[in-house]
């Protein structure tokens, strides 16, 4: 199917849906529009907590704040919350060669197969991991989606109230709470053999709560074709050439995600938990391919398996103490569990586990009328162990790995279990109407490090008119984890470092936006300088404590900044739209540009329609520019003086694309005129309409230049039953 029919399908759609539409105009129009009004003024005064940790507006929060609301999300669609988030202004969804989808990147900032520049936070709630800070591949790809009421997203510094991994953005998922009882399941079928399966539930009695939502998700997955490191030789005497040596490989990204959400509430108590297990096929962690003894260079690849579970819960209370002062305290829970084995190995012989508590006493106090305090002490104990049964105690190898499991395996990641402490306080004063004042520390004492402070200041003008603006100054910080960058030991490889201070940032944001009846938009720009940057080592790097062995340091900077646009429009009750840009550019300290790779600029915009008649579509587009430079070292872009011929690039460019999504559904009730019947939708998802060929930069090792990151055009049909 041609690009041009696709479009041209999607077009007629389009207007016969709006014929369809006119038609059935009748005189309840009036009461029609006297409810989208009602319902628009909500919609332009949403309250957000993320920002300051209690109920404010969009514009009046201290921080750069995008939302997702639940009807957005069901109206351009989505099978898991990587592809809501690919939406958001300024985030880029990429990922690495092993974590094909586990990077959502804020502001153009990647630099490892892991999520340590993001902050995930459920519910206010962090979800972060002490072994490599951000496995995200079941939140990602499992959490049912149907769970989520909407996404609250900050761009910009977020340590002074959620600490480490809050730098340059936090991603708060706030839950569905139930009002009444109620019941809602899809299920979908498509392309690559997909099959999805979700359930939402939620009981409401008196004052106690209880919402439950499972997702199921199978494929067997689109064609990952690629070349490793292996398949390129670049000779190391003058001058210098290259040889393509193995042509592509191609497995199929086969993937298994299950996730699961608990929530309750009852007068002050809550609980909220959260269970996610993902299983993917994937390239070697070396980014190389293993084939089987003897092997043809045609020969289908062993694939690797990306194996993960997450299991948070948060145990919560919160109490009105005094007319001033209300005090809650939780308790927070994350397990990560992490491996990567040969698809062919009968046991899981890496495993990585880890265990973290977290302890928060947060209070808001009244001061005055115009004067509000927040106060907070957290305590964070982290534990965990990384452990190879490919290899004896010693290291050696264990040649039986294939059939049992090695009763004395390798520690390469020796236990971990260290506590961290934190305090923060803010202050937020209006000392007259227009303007807000806000100002706020965290003190954070990490094991073996002195204590670090994170600042924050805001200034916020807001007028009857509409118009109004911020002005923001932050910083933030990112701490070596305990595991894997302080505690791994693989002798002759790579070591840890407990030495390593925090990574830094601070960024200054102006803001202008404005809100009127029927829309809201705002323009930002922002600017950054990081310091303490946590890299690893080469293997001869002379730094390195043990010879010829990579090892974690602090070393580098590098400053940023870009400009960001949104807006949300509502024509009529039955149009209403999206849309946002995005650009980024940096410089680091040895003077590479754009260094991570992601795309420079991001243009996206979406298109809501929906029918009296019970017909909805929801069409989303997001350009991607190309990429920085990120001096792979096979890419036609980074060749030595005395190169000699034309360089191979191990895969294909990274180029502009258009990533072209639709979402078509038929709430029968309404097209059937039947008001009575079961509320029952069906829908059809189309995903990269105009199958475009997605590659990502390969940033983790910088030696190949990309990998495939998205498959081609795919199609899914479902149907969503609600009670």
């Amino acid at each position: 199917m041609t690009r041009f029919y696709k479009l041209f399908i999607l077009l007629m759609l389009a207007v016969c849906l709006s014929s369809v539409d006119l038609l059935a105009q009748d005189e309840s129009a009036y009461t029609e529009q006297e409810l989208y009004d009602l319902s628009l003024e909500e919609l332009l005064n949403v309250k957000v907590t993320t920002a300051s940790k209690a109920e404010e507006t969009v514009q009046d929060a201290p921080g750069i704040v995008s939302v997702v609301t639940a009807n957005e999300i069901e109206a351009y669609g989505a099978s898991n919350l990587a592809e809501v988030l690919d939406r958001v202004t300024g985030i880029y969804m990429t990922g690495s060669y092993t974590l094909t989808n586990n990077l959502p990147v804020v502001r153009g900032e990647a630099t490892a197969h892991w999520a340590t520049k993001v902050l995930i936070l459920i519910d206010g709630r962090p979800h972060r991991d002490s072994y490599l800070g951000g496995t995200l591949m079941p939140l990602l790809n499992a959490y049912p989606v149907n769970a989520i009421e909407r996404l609250e997203v900050v761009r910009g510094p977020g340590s002074v109230l959620y600490g480490t991994n809050a730098f340059t953005g936090v991603i708060n998922i706030i839950t569905k709470k139930a009002t009444a009882s109620n019941f809602t399941t899809s299920t979908r079928y498509g392309s690559f053999d997909t099959r999805q399966s979700s359930i939402h539930a939620g009981i409401k009695h008196n004052d106690l709560t209880v919402d439950a939502s499972l997702n199921f998700y199978n494929t067997d997955g689109w064609d990952f074709t690629a070349r490793g490191e292996k398949a390129i030789i670049r000779s190391n005497t003058s001058p210098v050439y290259d040889s393509i040596v193995n042509p592509a490989r191609t497995i199929n990204m086969a993937r298994r995600d299950i996730g699961a959400t608990l929530n309750t509430s009852y007068k002050g108590l809550t609980f909220n938990s959260f269970y996610g297990f993902s299983n993917w096929e994937a390239m070697h962690n070396a980014a190389q391919w293993v084939v089987p003894s003897g092997a043809g260079p045609n020969e289908t690849p062993i694939p690797f398996e990306v194996y993960s579970k997450k299991m948070f819960a948060d145990l919560g209370y919160k109490k009105e103490v005094t007319s001033f002062l209300t005090s809650s305290l939780n308790l927070t829970w994350n397990r990560t569990t992490f491996d990567l084995a040969r698809a062919d190995y009968k046991n899981r012989p890496i495993v990585t586990l880890a265990n973290d508590l977290l302890a928060e006493w947060s209070n808001s106090i009244k001061i005055r009328s115009n004067l509000d305090a927040l106060i907070g002490f957290n305590i964070n104990n982290q534990q965990g162990h990384g452990i190879q049964e490919t290899n004896n105690a010693d290291g050696t190898p264990y040649l039986e790995n294939k059939e049992t499991h090695n009763p004395n395996g390798f520690y390469y990641v020796p236990e971990w279990n260290e506590t961290w402490y934190s305090g923060y306080a803010q202050l937020s004063y209006q000392p007259v109407r227009f303007l807000k004042l806000v100002g706020g520390m965290q003190a954070n004492k990490v094991t073996g490090i002195d204590v670090h402070y994170s600042p924050r200041l805001a200034v916020v003008v807001r007028s009857k008119s509409g118009f109004g603006g911020k002005l923001l100054y932050g910083k933030a910080f990112r701490s070596a984890t305990a595991g894997g960058e302080k505690a791994l030991n693989i002798p002759g490889l790579i070591i840890g470092n407990h030495d390593l201070l925090p990574e830094e940032i601070g960024t200054a944001e102006v803001q202008f936006f404005i809100v009127k009846k029927k829309f809201e938009a705002s323009v930002n720009y922002f600017t950054s300088d990081q310091t303490n940057q946590i890299v690893r080592t080469s293997a001869t790097d002379p730094a390195n404590k043990i010879p010829n062995t990579v090892q974690y340091v602090n070393r580098g900077s590098q400053t940023s900044h870009g400009f960001e646009a949104e807006g949300k429009f509502y024509l009529s009750p039955q149009w209403k739209g999206v849309g946002s840009f995005a650009s980024q550019q940096t410089k680091n300290n040895l003077g590479y540009k754009n260094y991570g790779g992601t795309p420079l600029y991001m243009a996206k915009f979406g298109m809501q329609y929906e029918s009296e008649r019970g017909v909805e579509v929801g069409v989303f587009n997001t350009y991607y520019s190309k990429g920085g430079n990120i001096q792979a070292k096979f890419s036609s872009d980074n060749t030595p003086a005395d190169f000699v011929g034309t360089a191979t690039n191990a895969n294909p460019e990274m180029k502009a694309i258009n990533y072209l999504t639709a979402n078509i559904q038929l709430h029968l009730p309404e097209l059937l005129r039947n008001p009575s019947m079961a509320d029952v939708t069906l829908f059809c998802y189309m995903v990269n309409i105009l199958d475009q060929q997605v590659y990502y930069p390969e940033f983790s090792r910088r030696v190949i230049n990309t990998y495939p990151g998205r498959a081609g055009f795919n199609i899914h049909g479902g149907v969503i039953v609600k009670l």
